[in-house]
């Protein structure tokens, strides 16, 4: 029952994919339509400020992890002198 109401599924979204990008209302598909309307109430300056602050802020990120990879920081050392000197005395121990 699974498959049949997927495949019914798929089969109307095709279906409405095709009448959008084919279909004839008023002379035009009705994706032109949409795409008129879009392009109407959309304020483009708006979109392109939008569009030019990503792209600024993904410069930036790029500029910030190739200098963290270009200077990589020394790993902090955790280890005491007290225990770096039990281990060598284990090692010692073993050979």
């Amino acid at each position: 029952m699974g498959v049949l109401k997927f495949l019914v599924w798929t089969a109307c979204a095709v279906g409405l994919g095709v009448f959008l990008a084919r279909g004839n209302v008023d002379g035009r598909s009705p994706l032109e339509h949409i795409e008129r309307t879009w392009k109407r109430t959309v304020n483009p300056s708006s979109m392109d400020k939008v569009k030019d602050g990503l792209e600024d802020a993904l410069d930036d990120a790029r500029k910030v992890v190739s200098q963290k990879s270009a200077n990589p920081a020394q790993p902090r050392e955790r280890i005491t002198a007290e225990d770096r000197a039990a281990i060598n005395d284990i090692i010692a121990k073993k050979k």
